[in-house]
């Protein structure tokens, strides 16, 4: 067993997947990552504990590795492997909303994630569909194609795009509404705002604009 690092201001933000802060440089003791872009560290962990009461996201330094550093002490861990076992699952996040309680049109929402996309996208939808449902009841409904829009409130929108291996998200509200937070490149959608998840690094800042997105009252 080597150094056990805790990371602090950790949020579960859905299966196997956190963010937390952590400055580059401690980043770097994962070994060296492949790339540098972006302001978000991105590590891998094999194994962590994850304590949502206090915030904090411990794990040891032998079981974690770079794969991207960033230039700001905002960072993401991706479990290496999930688990439908309980204390996994408890320690993924313990408010998570168990894929049982989903509606109808979110279970087919995820049924079609996993016949037309790869795995890393499967926990990618399923990781932005977690986090949703954590913050607003509601239920996806399916569309003419693979597009489907959240009701009662269409404040969201996600088309499935195999071809891509991505998901097109449009939230309601001009781009304007977005551009000071937006930390995934956006833009116009006929008056309102369209970014696309290309991986589950991408789904932390995917559930801050679609909670930004206008509500209706």
């Amino acid at each position: 067993m080597g150094l056990m690092i805790t990371a602090t201001h950790a949020a579960g933000v859905g299966p196997g997947l956190w963010t937390f802060q952590m400055p580059p440089h401690q980043v770097r003791l994962f070994g060296a990552a492949p790339t540098s872009i972006g302001h978000r560290s991105v590590i891998v962990v094999k194994a962590c504990n994850f304590d949502a009461k206090a915030q904090t996201l411990q794990f040891d330094v032998d079981d974690a590795v770079a794969l991207n550093v960033g230039t700001q002490p905002e960072a993401i861990a991706i479990a290496a492997e999930t688990s439908t076992s309980r204390g996994q699952a408890a320690s993924t996040s313990r408010n998570a909303t168990p894929v049982s309680t989903y509606a109808p049109g979110d279970r087919q929402f995820l049924s079609l994630v996993k016949d037309l996309l790869p795995l890393p996208m499967q926990r990618a939808a399923a990781a932005l569909l977690d986090g949703v449902r954590q913050r607003a009841q509601g239920e996806l409904k399916r569309g003419l194609a693979r597009n489907f829009s959240e009701t009662p409130d269409n404040f969201w929108y996600v088309i499935i795009q195999p071809r891509v291996a991505q998901l097109s998200i449009t939230i309601r509200g001009p781009v304007e509404h977005f551009e000071s937070m937006a930390k995934l490149p956006i833009k116009d959608d006929r008056g309102n705002t369209l970014f696309k998840v290309t991986s589950e690094a991408d789904v932390p800042s995917a559930l801050e604009l679609i909670f930004h997105a206008k509500r209706r009252k």
